[in-house]
């Protein structure tokens, strides 16, 4: 047992240090603007079967034809650790408002509209623009878009509009609806405390398999190294 507490404190010692160096880099590193654009929903609302002397015709407000038409439903959240400021003399937008483009360089698409479902960051949307003061971490617009394009349209956004920014992409996959404490704590420090773990587990669990396999080990002992490394590698899943 003298053995494994002197594994144990080395790897107390290992895991201080590499906790330190962690904390020290992202202490020192720069704070990026990121977006994500999420879509939720993609929908040719003029799609149907083609019938033999049979024509349909699709009409936007009831008064504009229109071909191809696509509904467009997309989340922008800001997923980064550090605020993006639109207005003031301060600001990161370098145009007036925050551009929002569908197929950018398809002369075909046509905007026919474009509004805010839902916003918890008090943005607004004029001329296919967003304009908010204060855009912080977590925050998101909803927006919903009708499209009229002969392909299916895409929601861009240019990093160029933004200093020093990452834009990113996906599309929308059901997660849970109940959040946990990691969940609140700043993107750094939950990194942070994530490598720290699983590297303190892995040494531990080292550790602990050195004891178990040491023939001076007694049954009791074994039993408890192997609840040890049990209780360890569980929490493991909730981290994955």
């Amino acid at each position: 047992m003298d053995k494994l507490f002197k594994y144990i404190g080395r790897i107390a010692a290992i895991t201080t240090t590499v906790a330190g160096l962690i904390g020290i880099y992202f202490a020192l590193h720069e704070k990026r603007v990121k977006l994500n654009v999420e879509i939720i929903s993609l929908e040719n609302l003029t799609a149907h079967d083609t019938i033999e002397d049979l024509s349909i015709k699709y009409y936007y407000s009831d008064t504009l034809e229109v071909h191809n038409l696509w509904k467009v439903q997309c989340i922008i959240r800001n997923i980064g650790d550090k605020t993006i400021v639109g207005t003031g003399t301060e600001k990161q937008i370098l145009s007036d408002g925050l551009p929002i483009h569908f197929n950018k360089s398809e002369k075909s698409c046509r905007t026919l509209s474009v509004r805010i479902l839902n916003s918890n960051n008090e943005a607004y949307l004029r001329n296919q623009k967003l304009y908010f003061q204060q855009w912080r971490r977590d925050e998101y617009v909803e927006l919903m878009a009708y499209i009229e394009s002969p392909y299916q349209p895409e929601v861009q956004l240019s990093d160029r509009d933004i200093v020093d920014s990452e834009i990113s992409y996906s599309v929308y996959t059901p997660k849970r609806e109940y959040r946990i404490i990691a969940d609140h704590l700043p993107i750094w420090l939950n990194i942070t405390l994530k490598i720290v773990y699983v590297v303190s587990v892995v040494l531990f669990v080292i550790a602990c398999l050195v004891g178990l396999f040491t023939q001076n080990s007694d049954k009791t002992t074994k039993i408890a190294l192997l609840l040890i490394i049990g209780f360890l590698l569980l929490p493991i899943i909730w981290l994955l």
